[in-house]
């Protein structure tokens, strides 16, 4: 695998961090305001929280994009790998250093997932989408 290769990996990897980042602490923000009962905020975060999401789409259909790009299907097949959680190369450190912002990616995903699917549980109530 290209080290060009990898290191566009790695950029769209940091950006969808620091999307991450900015959604989890919108979503933080959230819960403080159901905590307050505060309706005004509680609205204008929801609505916030669409342009990280938007952006992480945009995000993941450029990964997407740049897998099927390759015409090498044997490097195509090792980034899906390391993107999907796998051991880097030893000694390949550009890989090492996509392999550790997935894993960071991955953590922060289930840490907002874990507080949305409180907020949306008392917010929803009986019609929550995690019912």
């Amino acid at each position: 695998m290209t080290e060009k290769t990898v290191m566009d990996a790695l950029v769209l990897m940091k950006r969808t961090g620091n999307l991450l980042n900015d959604l989890e602490d919108l979503t933080r923000q959230l819960a403080q305001s159901i905590d307050r009962n505060d309706q005004v905020s509680i609205q204008m975060l929801i609505a916030m929280r669409e342009e990280p999401l938007a952006k992480l789409q945009t995000a993941d259909r450029a990964l997407r994009e740049q897998l099927e790009a390759l015409p090498d299907r044997a490097e195509a097949g090792a980034l899906a790998a390391l993107l999907n959680g796998e051991a880097a190369e030893p000694g390949e450190r550009t890989q090492q250093m996509l392999q550790e912002q997935v894993a960071a990616n991955r953590r922060r995903l289930n840490q907002i997932m874990t507080v949305d699917r409180v907020l949306n549980q008392r917010l929803g109530r009986e019609q929550s989408a995690y019912q």
